[in-house]
């Protein structure tokens, strides 16, 4: 559930409030029952990473033949997979 700040426009109280989506906006401040304004704010951010070997096609051998260089950086085969096909 997402959390949202609030800031009261009398008294400057700066507050959060964990809400739903689709909850209405908080409108009275919960100090002086003033009127308060959501904040914009940056939030967390969701970073998904990845293993990028897992998405490598496995059907082929590394890419010496190609660029010159293996899939681990050596300008010859080494003897572990996937370079060692």
């Amino acid at each position: 559930m997402p959390t949202y700040e609030y800031e009261c426009t009398r008294c400057g109280l700066h507050f959060e409030k964990q809400q739903s989506i689709n909850d209405d906006a908080l409108s009275v401040c919960p100090e002086c029952n003033g009127k308060v304004k959501r904040q914009v704010s940056g939030g967390s951010g969701f970073i998904m990473k990845t293993d990028s070997s897992s998405y490598r096609d496995q059907s082929k051998s590394c890419s010496l033949e190609e660029t010159g260089k293996t899939c681990c950086g050596r300008s010859q085969r080494c003897d572990k997979s996937p370079c060692g096909d």
